[in-house]
């Protein structure tokens, strides 16, 4: 993400966020002709939301993958083929 707000920063504006404000960069020319960069996180609770719902998705799919596996021995225990 912070590769793509480097390359599309323009030149009159040299700051951009990302990621609803959680990640930021900023290029700034300095009168000796040289570039300063900064870059870094701006605001924590994107990324903690961002964790969070993808802790509860990945546990629902986990609970969800071992309901289906019991199902599926329960039935191959009642065929008789396990």
């Amino acid at each position: 993400m912070l590769l793509l707000l480097m390359f599309s920063t323009d030149p009159e504006d040299g700051r951009r966020e990302a990621f609803f404000g959680a990640l930021m960069f900023e290029s700034t020319e300095q009168p000796d002709g040289t570039t300063s960069v900064v870059t870094g996180v701006e605001n924590l609770v994107p990324l903690i939301v961002l964790f969070v719902v993808l802790a509860v998705v990945l546990g629902f799919i986990q609970v969800t993958y071992r309901t289906l596996k019991q199902y599926r021995e329960h039935l191959l225990e009642e065929r008789g083929l396990s």
